[in-house]
């Protein structure tokens, strides 16, 4: 019988992060001086904001979303909307997607591995601790639901019933910038949250965490590890 150890870190995560991401992330405005490679972050996608009705009867129109969407490349994530403090990670790419009968803007974040506290970041954020997220932005006018007049001049009441007993709301009208996305103990909008991402999921890989990487398993500690094989530079 032949025994062979095998000892060094395990490699996590490198099939989360595609070329493309890279290339997105050093193309952003203001691009990190060095350029990062995959070694160098971590990713995560952020159902940022929709167009269901917030909590302060506030909605994004869904023909708005694509700009939404432009507006966020390269804003900061914060914690907690605090503007005192700077970003923990960055935005960038992303797309649309569905999610509770409603349409979100889904940007991708990155923050850096090399940082004091990056693991502390992703183990709150995949382990569900960090779960919902907020958007500061700015606009031009609150188009009411109703009349379409501004509903601060106007005579409907956000959150008071109209004549066919519906609730009055507000269009978020003129969206004139996107200031920054937040991590959030309770996102105004309903929906929000994180996810890994993967550009490239199938269901079909959905019980694979690796999804469909060569990978190596080996034993540590007494435990079984599943690994991926990712070729590094010479």
């Amino acid at each position: 019988m032949i025994h062979q150890q095998l000892s060094g870190p395990l490699v996590r995560e490198a099939s989360l992060i595609t070329d493309e991401d890279i290339r997105a992330i050093n193309s952003l405005p203001n691009p990190p001086p060095v350029p990062v490679s995959a070694r160098d972050v971590f990713v995560r996608r952020c159902r940022l904001a929709g167009d269901a009705v917030d909590a302060y009867f506030g909605c994004f129109r869904t023909s708005d979303l694509p700009k939404l969407l432009t507006m966020i490349q390269g804003a900061p994530l914060l914690v907690g909307h605090d503007k005192r403090s700077l970003g923990v990670a960055r935005f960038f790419g992303g797309d649309l997607i569905e999610h509770q009968n409603h349409r979100y803007v889904a940007p991708r974040f990155y923050w850096l591995r090399g940082h004091s506290s990056a693991d502390d970041l992703r183990v709150a954020i995949d382990g569900g601790l960090y779960s919902e997220a907020s958007i500061s932005f700015a606009y031009q006018k609150p188009a009411c639901s109703v009349c379409g007049e501004d509903i601060r001049t106007c005579a409907h009441l956000p959150g008071s019933k109209d004549k066919e007993g519906k609730t009055v709301f507000y269009w978020y009208d003129e969206i004139a910038a996107v200031l920054e996305g937040s991590l959030v103990y309770r996102g105004a909008e309903p929906g929000t949250g994180f996810s890994l991402g993967l550009a490239d999921f199938r269901p079909s890989d959905s019980e694979n965490p690796i999804y469909g990487l060569p990978t190596l398993r080996l034993k540590r500690h007494g435990k079984w590890y599943t690994v991926p094989l990712v070729e590094d530079e010479p």
